[in-house]
């Protein structure tokens, strides 16, 4: 690898060591495929570190190709079969995942997150969107917010009516990306 020349610009307050472009474009680079963005040709030099760190804001928030680009998620257990795309809480009885409510009781009603993939009965892993884009989703109204329905399902429709709970998930960022964002339940009285 050749050396790159010293920067006469910077002030020579201890030793001088030359520029390493270079290696932080590579370090760039590698965040950049990390986050599922997609990777140019990027001079060695100061403009080349600019477009790098560009391309890396964009693959973070989520104009990568990748899913899950900046998505917090979660893992569990589950307590019963859950579709990709469910609302699940977390259980205080027995610290498992089922399909959040917004009927009943608070507790079924604060939504940890959306399944990232459905399991087919209880007691398998499970991992969940807890927030940031959820992709692979259908029927979505891209720009609507949705909120937890009675039986773990997201709807566009926001709750009205008396004892029950709102809980708002988050917004479609397209017709089969969500954002999500969920919030504490709203009781309706």
């Amino acid at each position: 690898m050749a050396t790159e020349p010293l920067n006469p610009r910077v002030p020579s307050y201890t030793g001088r060591f030359a520029e390493n472009t270079s290696g932080i474009i590579t370090a760039i680079v590698a965040c950049i495929q990390a986050a599922g963005g997609a990777v140019e040709s990027y001079p060695s030099n100061t403009a080349g570190i600019i477009q790098a760190l560009i391309d890396l804001q964009v693959a973070i928030q989520g104009g990568g190709t990748g899913t899950q680009s900046v998505a917090v998620l979660a893992p569990g257990i589950s307590g019963e079969a859950l579709a990709k795309g469910d609302a699940v809480y977390v259980s205080k009885s027995d610290g498992k995942l089922y399909k959040a409510s917004n009927v009943l009781t608070r507790e079924k009603a604060t939504v940890l997150g959306l399944v990232k993939a459905g399991v087919a009965s209880a007691g398998l892993g499970v991992t969940v969107v807890a927030r940031g884009p959820i992709e692979g989703l259908t029927g979505l109204l891209t720009g609507f917010e949705y909120y937890l329905d009675s039986s773990g399902v997201i709807t566009a429709t926001a709750p009205v009516g008396g004892s029950i709970y709102s809980t708002r998930l988050g917004q479609a960022i397209d017709t089969d990306k969500l954002d999500v964002q969920p919030e504490s339940p709203i009781f309706l009285v």
